[in-house]
């Protein structure tokens, strides 16, 4: 049935009394006038009166299988000492008694000790079972000593672009990027079908709608492709109220070649789900100090990162993504891996390139002003998180000096050189609540008070519009998506009060009051 919708307005015009009217999910025109008497009875009619209503918000790169497996996981953020981490830990095992216990959120850097837990911390809560636990950033983890045994690793386990730690040759728990893969544990398909549900309920909550997201890492690249038949069946099923665009992460040349083969092209789907670019994990994390850098960690000097593919393997995976028509979507972190897809990019055929493709860097964190120009000419855009600048404030310039530091997380900056920015969480690194993205665009305040570099504070439009519009841009959807008009998408929230009148700390703590997807209804407070 057709649905009339009344609002108190609208964004970004806010005209009072804005009636929309859908049909199929389509927004078929937007007026001030009510239909008649008679023509009512063609319609639904929803009053939302007392709301103003906001484009639904587009999480541009996330991990939406594994944000859902976190929300059953032993949750450490926020934990300020190993000891709170052994309690929080112990209860986790007492209650839930898993055969292999999972966790992630801490954060060393949090603890009063300022240093990393190890196997022999882990130890002390049980050691009759593996316990694997992610730090915050996903790319290190700390095992116990039962875990290490169960999965055959010890000191002469070697692995690319990853590291097993060692003392005195004996390994302390500590793994590091692709060492994660030795202790992975594939979930069900039934399983996967539980996250990717529960994690659709709890993003309709934050008023998100869509999500670009990398989920076929979970598994063995030979079951990967179970993971697009099971968002395809969950679709069919009307199952699907989360319009997905997969990120997909083939992690070898051969893989990516094979299901080419198999008939993987871009922007293949339906409007629930697509298959999107090609992800290519480049290096680590600045927390972790994983992310590869041009000179030595000013904190650690011992170590500049890692790159998690050598730079061959890179090339191979950008040359077969862009002979295929697919664009690449690359984490980059470090300044040297940054500049590395830059320069790459910018003396690499992309055809029709800058125009027409959506080549992008993933968080691209830290960088130079030169760095930022080359970006923008050579026609690369971003997928970053502002979120992220609540913790990495207050470390970066121990990290990598103030120079550096400057033109790192420089949005404003970057918007000036014609870099199209796409807002998002990289949940369940960070919790995806699109609120905090908009607060740390704006303001830039973390809550300590400190300020980091308020010159690159944006206007509540241009972050709201890189929070919608933009992440359509990626999905090569903005000429029907990302916004309220005509012959676009009814995919909207329902606010009570004016977000751009809102003071920080209350745009911080908004609550969505209604999520809407296609003029249904999928949550409402």
């Amino acid at each position: 049935m057709k649905k009339v919708i009344k609002a108190k307005s609208i964004y970004p015009n806010h005209d009072e009394n804005s009636i929309i009217y859908v049909d199929n999910g389509i927004i078929e025109r937007i007026t001030d006038k009510l239909p008649t008497t008679y023509e009512m009875t063609d319609y639904e009619f929803i009053d939302l009166s007392n709301y103003h209503l906001y484009p639904s918000f587009n999480d541009s790169h996330m991990h939406l299988i594994g944000y859902g497996a976190s929300l059953s996981q032993c949750i450490l953020d926020g934990v300020k000492s190993l000891s709170q981490l052994q309690q929080i830990l112990s209860d986790y095992i007492t209650i839930h008694q898993p055969s292999v216990v999972v966790g992630r959120g801490w954060n060393q850097d949090l603890f009063d000790s300022v240093k990393f837990p190890s196997r022999f911390d882990l130890d002390v809560v049980s050691n009759d079972r593996p316990i694997i636990l992610y730090r915050t950033c996903g790319h290190i983890a700390v095992v116990n000593s039962y875990a290490l045994h169960y999965f055959n690793i010890n000191a002469d386990t070697k692995i690319e672009g990853g590291e097993i730690e060692l003392e005195n040759t004996i390994p302390t728990g500590i793994l590091r990027e692709n060492a994660l893969s030795l202790v992975r544990q594939d979930p069900s398909i039934s399983d996967m079908e539980h996250y990717i549900l529960k994690a659709q309920s709890c993003l309709h909550q934050y008023g998100i709608t869509s999500v670009q997201t990398d989920d076929l890492i979970m598994v063995d690249a030979k079951d990967q492709f179970k993971i697009i038949v099971l968002f395809k069946k969950l679709d069919q099923n009307g199952l699907l109220k989360l319009r997905v665009y997969e990120q997909s992460q083939f992690f070898t040349p051969e893989d990516f070649m094979s299901h080419i083969n198999s008939g993987y092209q871009q922007n293949q789907g339906s409007i629930f789900f697509k298959t999107g670019p090609l992800k290519i994990l480049a290096d680590g994390s600045l927390g972790s100090r994983t992310a590869k850098l041009r000179a030595p960690y000013r904190d650690a000097a011992d170590t500049q990162g890692i790159l998690i593919h050598n730079e061959n393997e890179l090339k191979n995976l950008i040359s077969i993504a862009m002979a295929n028509h697919i664009d690449v979507a690359i984490h980059g972190i470090g300044d040297y891996t940054i500049n590395w897809i830059i320069e790459h990019l910018s003396n690499t055929d992309r055809s029709s390139a800058p125009q027409n493709r959506r080549d992008a860097i993933i968080h691209c964190q830290i960088m130079d002003r030169l760095m930022i120009k080359t970006m923008g000419q050579s026609g690369i855009h971003a997928l970053v998180q502002p979120v992220f600048l609540e913790y990495d404030m207050n470390i970066v310039e121990q990290r990598v000096g103030s120079e550096l530091a400057r033109f790192s997380y420089a949005y404003r900056t970057m918007i000036e050189n014609n870099i199209i920015l796409a807002f998002g969480s990289d949940a369940p690194v960070e919790d995806p609540n699109p609120f905090r993205g908009l607060y740390y665009a704006i303001y830039r305040k973390n809550p300590s008070g400190k300020v980091f570099y308020s010159e690159e504070c944006l206007d509540f439009n241009t972050a709201f519009d890189a929070y919608t519009k933009a992440g359509a841009y990626f999905s090569y959807e903005a000429h029907f998506k990302g916004e309220l008009k005509t012959g676009y998408l009814a995919d909207f929230i329902a606010i009570p009060n004016l977000l751009e009148t809102l003071e920080a700390d209350a745009l911080l703590n908004v609550k969505v009051a209604k999520t809407y997807v296609g003029g249904n209804c999928v949550y409402s407070t």
